[in-house]
């Protein structure tokens, strides 16, 4: 019995603490390819992040139509995952040349957040749809939900476009 006419908040504050702990760990990998590439964006400038993202459409076609991919070992994720990178640098590098190209603005946080979060998807997509990184990590559902339909492989492709086309000013 309570004398003091108080009510307990032990409950409703232990119900949000186990909901935000469970949306964190949902979304765990996607919080952390985000950070990182805003670290990255923050730190080289968000022209080179517009060449980051040009880069990772480059290496899903190069390594969709990559001819010795047959001769790749298919039990091993890190020797696939390790040729999707190498498309990912050369392409970077061959698009960092354009970066010069780009007007240089100062970027705003919001702008680079929102395009750092859709790459992070751009990214998280590629890895469910065209890597084999499900052997080696495995999502949760409500991430699998956002990502693992062909129809959200189309938004995650069409999101860094629309980040780019308002932000990447």
């Amino acid at each position: 019995m309570d004398l003091m006419g108080t009510t307990s908040i032990a409950g409703p504050l232990q119900f949000a603490v186990d909901y935000v702990i469970a949306f964190g760990a949902d979304f765990f990998a996607f919080i952390i390819v985000a950070g990182a590439i805003a670290a990255l964006a923050f730190y080289f400038g968000r022209d080179r992040l517009i060449s980051f993202v040009a880069a990772l459409y480059a290496a899903v076609v190069l390594y969709r139509a990559f001819p010795y991919g047959s001769m790749l070992p298919a039990d091993n994720p890190y020797v696939q995952i390790g040729v999707f990178v190498g498309f990912t640098l050369i392409a970077l590098i061959a698009f960092s040349g354009l970066s010069f190209f780009l007007a240089r603005t100062t970027s705003s946080f919001l702008g680079t957040a929102i395009l750092s979060a859709v790459t992070a998807g751009l990214i998280l997509a590629i890895s469910i749809h065209v890597l084999p990184v499900q052997t080696l990590y495995s999502f949760s559902p409500p991430t699998m939900a956002l990502f693992a339909s062909p129809e959200m492989f189309f938004w995650w492709l069409v999101a860094p476009l629309v980040g780019l086309f308002f932000f990447g000013r």
